[in-house]
């Protein structure tokens, strides 16, 4: 009887080990993640804020019989926007911008004679002349939150070169007196593009016109821009 009674603590002595075992075992699971969980999580990283000054040119042709006249636009000024950088899974990183904004967009027209609108060529005074800006979204978004910081800016749907259609961020200015230069200021004004980040590129779009005059006849010569991150 006493063999037998031995024999049963040493397996209950046996048992308890066991289940002793087998608790820290689960304790120990649960506390440690799998790693699989974890690498399929993602990660901010950092929020960036880049200023930038950019500039574009293009010569465009204001062909009608009675104007032939070639107009070299610069639009140059500042761009703001913010930089974000995620990692993802596997460590793919991704990038988007928001907060794009265009300050002091600064517009120049110079008109001039040359063959086929190349080389410098010759000054050529105009009668008056009218300098047009349009932005918007490059993806074609159709209402991107697209602010202006005052007039004489404003924003609504207007056609454009790349996008048909979609709401534009716009500026006139008129000029009555004959030259060869003409320049459209506007120091301190601000467009912004808010909404939902971009997720490609970040480029913003810009089309450049400008309406020459001479006597009695006038045509357009026009041109479109992306100014882009680095």
């Amino acid at each position: 009887m006493k063999r037998i009674l031995g024999q049963r603590s040493l397996l209950m002595v046996a048992l308890g080990v066991i289940l002793a075992a087998l608790a820290t075992t689960a304790i120990t699971a649960q506390a440690k993640p799998t790693s699989k969980s974890s690498s399929s999580s993602t990660k901010r990283v950092s929020t960036t804020l880049v200023t930038k000054n950019f500039s574009v040119t293009k010569v465009a042709f204001a062909n009608d019989p009675k104007i032939k006249t070639c107009v070299r636009i610069t639009v140059y000024g500042t761009f703001q926007y913010k930089k974000n950088v995620t990692i993802g899974y596997k460590g793919m990183t991704f990038r988007s911008y928001t907060d794009r904004k265009i300050i002091s967009p600064t517009m120049t027209a110079k008109t001039f004679a040359a063959p086929r609108c190349t080389g410098a060529g010759k000054a050529v005074r105009v009668s008056k002349a009218s300098l047009y800006q349009r932005w918007y979204a490059t993806d074609c978004t159709f209402n991107p939150g697209i602010g202006v910081s005052a007039l004489p800016w404003t924003v609504s749907v207007a056609p454009t070169i790349t996008c048909g259609d979609v709401t534009a961020a716009q500026r006139k200015a008129s000029f009555s007196s004959a030259a060869a230069s003409y320049r459209q200021s506007n120091s301190g004004k601000v467009v912004s593009f808010g909404g939902s980040p971009s997720q490609s590129h970040g480029c913003l779009s810009l089309d450049a016109s400008v309406q020459v005059y001479k006597k009695n006849a006038s045509d357009n010569a026009d041109a479109s821009f992306k100014v882009c991150p680095s």
